[in-house]
């Protein structure tokens, strides 16, 4: 079992919900990434076979041919927590033809959110209102851009897949638990004229967001039946909140990610955020705590 340590990501949108389970004094923290390996990140391995040196980079690498992902450069999705202390800029991920176009990478990004508190409004920004994308450009280019977004009503415990080419946005209030496909590409249309700690408004890719723009395209939402996996392209997810122990007896990993209580596994002291690679093998203990168990697929 390899044990890691999560990474803050401080944003101009996020809050001081996460910095108790942090290991820092950061207020302004958007995610806390429990398990990720990009070009800006890799989590830290703190105990298990590759702690030390290693990161889950390295574990992956290593172990990918075993699990039959060796056709990944790095391991394919991330996962993190995520405060919305304030509205997330209006935004679109490409999907895999956009991907590839835009960025030249195999696939695109699709990403899902499981509702730990709601937002403050009860919804987050997800589809359009108009049908096409000449007329968000126009309301864009007249200073309008909310009048062609649309909403999706959340409460707690909630689970929204967001595909490729789906316009979205986290709104004020909410706390998730988020994975996202390992493609670095987000294109904003509206950043509510924020400025950041440097005095500036952050970029916008206007241009970029119109070409990945699906106006068709918007989320529905399910909830988790009991210990039910639900699975989508990349990874299966199951919601566990009642179960004491878990041994994996399966041929894959999985990334088991706290979401409430504490726990200590192996001497490390986990809190919220915090994510256990369990491999087959391995038995963790649960008990009085709720997870996310992710497998790879």
């Amino acid at each position: 079992m390899q044990i890691l340590k999560p990474i803050v990501h401080e944003t101009v949108w996020g809050g001081k919900k996460l910095t108790p389970y942090s290991g820092s004094t950061c207020e302004k923290i958007g995610h806390l990434y429990a398990c990720i390996d990009n070009s800006t990140f890799k989590s830290e391995i703190i105990s298990g076979t590759f702690s030390g040196k290693k990161n889950v980079h390295d574990w992956f690498i290593s172990n990918r041919e075993k699990y039959g992902l060796e056709r990944y450069e790095e391991l394919p999705v991330l996962m993190a927590l995520v405060e919305a202390a304030d509205n997330l800029s209006i935004q679109v991920h490409p999907d895999d033809k956009m991907a590839k176009e835009l960025v030249g990478k195999s696939f695109g990004k699709n990403e899902f959110f499981f509702t730990i508190e709601p937002p403050k409004s009860g919804c987050m920004y997800n589809g359009c209102k108009v049908t096409t994308k000449q007329e968000m450009a126009r309301l864009i280019s007249e200073g309008h851009c909310l009048d062609g977004v649309d909403t999706l009503p959340l409460k707690k415990g909630d689970y929204v897949y967001v595909t490729g080419g789906t316009l979205h946005a986290a709104s004020r209030g909410s706390l998730s638990f988020e994975i996202e496909e390992n493609c670095d590409a987000t294109y904003r249309f509206y950043d509510f004229d924020r400025i950041d700690k440097n005095g500036k408004k952050r970029p916008l890719q206007v241009e970029k967001a119109l070409a990945c723009l699906n106006t068709n395209q918007k989320s529905s939402v399910r909830q988790y039946i009991g210990e039910q996996q639900i699975i989508e392209r990349m990874y299966s997810t199951q919601h566990l909140t009642q179960k004491k122990d878990f041994t994996n007896n399966e041929k894959s990993f999985i990334i088991a990610v706290l979401l409430k209580g504490t726990k200590v596994i192996n001497s490390c002291n986990l809190m919220p955020g915090a994510a256990a690679i369990i491999e087959p093998g391995d038995k963790i203990d649960l008990d009085g705590c709720e997870w996310m168990f992710v497998r790879v697929l």
